[in-house]
């Protein structure tokens, strides 16, 4: 396997801040794991310090999930739902992240959506927009509003969400790439066109994946996309490398668990584990 791209570079005096602080935010009563698989991911893709903010009703739950995350409680409502009062702390708490990840299993609410609105205004810092913040884009009519330099933004649609955002049909897959590269034009941002085969697009690019299996469409493998992209944003990768090699380790970890067990059975889970063993790839070891 050839990746598209060397991984960051590791010094060997290097601390744990220099390898990134990550912040995931999402999740919700009944959909915890999502945000924790993005997070998990994150670890094994390299970051230092991984955060996550959940609905406070959700906080035992998704610690539980891993001991090396740390955990930001942020107001919800009777739902286990972000609720709209959950924007002040996050804001207070937001600053001292390199990259932020939002959106699997936050589901799309008042407070979603002022979250969602609150890290576009976040134009200085690395964000990757996934899932139900995808959802909440849409909602806000967000692909129609005027052209604008939305800064250093990834979103990871599958079609289904791609559909609700640019109203192109999810079965018509080359009609929904062209969209989305249209639209990364317009917002100066880099979109990840989820299935078979992903293909990575900004305002003049596109970059076809060569990893990955039918194994993989299960839930929960985009939310470890998302951490992974995450993770490589936070170690100081620019979107359009970070989306790419982020997907190509996805691909490459479902390979290897494919591989391993066979890909009918195959699970979120099983891509995590095989994703930490993919970093001896830039280690100069074999897998």
């Amino acid at each position: 396997m050839t990746p598209p791209l060397p991984f960051p570079p590791r010094d060997s005096g290097a601390h744990k801040g220099d390898f990134g602080r990550v912040l995931l935010i999402g999740g919700s009563r009944g959909m915890a794991g999502s945000i924790s698989l993005s997070a998990i991911a994150a670890l094994h893709s390299g970051s230092g310090l991984v955060s996550v903010a959940v609905p406070d009703r959700c906080l035992e739950t998704v610690a539980s999930f891993h001991p090396c995350l740390m955990t930001i409680p942020l107001k919800d409502d009777a739902r286990g739902q972000f609720c709209s009062a959950a924007i002040c702390e996050l804001t207070e708490r937001i600053g001292p992240f390199d990259a932020i990840g939002c959106g699997p299993g936050m589901t799309v609410c008042e407070g979603a959506m002022e979250i969602v609105k609150l890290l576009l205004r976040q134009r200085n810092c690395k964000r990757v927009l996934d899932a139900d913040a995808i959802n909440c884009l849409a909602k806000m009519q967000w692909a129609t509003a005027p052209a604008s330099d939305a800064g250093p933004l990834v979103l990871t649609p599958h079609g289904g969400e791609l559909q609700r955002l640019t109203g192109v049909n999810a079965k018509d897959r080359e009609a929904q790439v062209d969209a989305a590269q249209s639209l990364a034009a317009h917002h100066g941002v880099t979109i990840v066109v989820k299935g078979g085969p992903t293909v990575v697009v900004d305002g003049d690019r596109r970059w076809t994946n060569d990893t990955g299996n039918p194994g993989m469409a299960t839930g929960g493998t985009g939310d470890v996309l998302t951490g992974t992209i995450t993770s490589l944003l936070g170690q100081g990768m620019t979107p359009w490398d970070a989306a790419r090699l982020g997907v190509w380790l996805h691909g490459a970890a479902g390979d290897a668990a494919a591989k391993r067990q066979g890909q009918t059975g195959m699970t979120a889970l099983d891509l995590l584990q095989s994703l930490a063993p993919l970093t001896a790839v830039f280690e100069n070891r074999a897998i």
